[in-house]
């Protein structure tokens, strides 16, 4: 099977695009397109995904066949809830359980029922479909 940089290389070549021209038309700037079509991305947004699949003439399904797929093994409960724990203490430079990238966290503000304040933490990872969101 071909990676994502090959099945998308083949693509633009079909279409007879240059990398600018393909940046120009689906507004993915040339520094991202190049770290996919290198083979350093290897997972797209759902946006990227649906501007090539309409410039390059394919379907998503197509271009998300060739992505990595990402396998998780069972993360425990014990992590999360020390990420958690992390997050509410606003330690900086967490990584994802799963691929060790970044993760982009945040404190969200609620109020319970009775109005007292609730503070929940979320994350997500900038690489993989990593989340925390309860």
């Amino acid at each position: 099977m071909k990676s994502l940089a090959e099945f998308l290389l083949e693509k633009i070549e079909l279409a007879g695009l240059s990398i600018t021209g393909l940046s120009k038309k689906t507004n993915i700037k040339i520094e991202v397109l190049d770290d996919i079509l290198s083979g350093k991305e290897l997972f797209l947004s759902v946006t990227q995904r649906q501007q090539l699949a309409k410039i390059l003439k394919c379907s998503i399904s197509e271009i998300k066949e060739h992505e990595r797929t990402f396998k998780f093994n069972e993360i425990s409960n014990d992590t999360i809830t020390n990420l958690k724990k992390q997050i509410l203490n606003k330690e900086t430079n967490l990584k994802c359980p799963v691929c060790g990238e970044p993760l982009i966290t945040r404190i969200a503000k609620m109020y319970d029922l009775e109005d007292n304040i609730i503070y929940k933490p979320k994350a997500h990872c900038v690489k993989c479909v990593f989340q925390i969101k309860d």
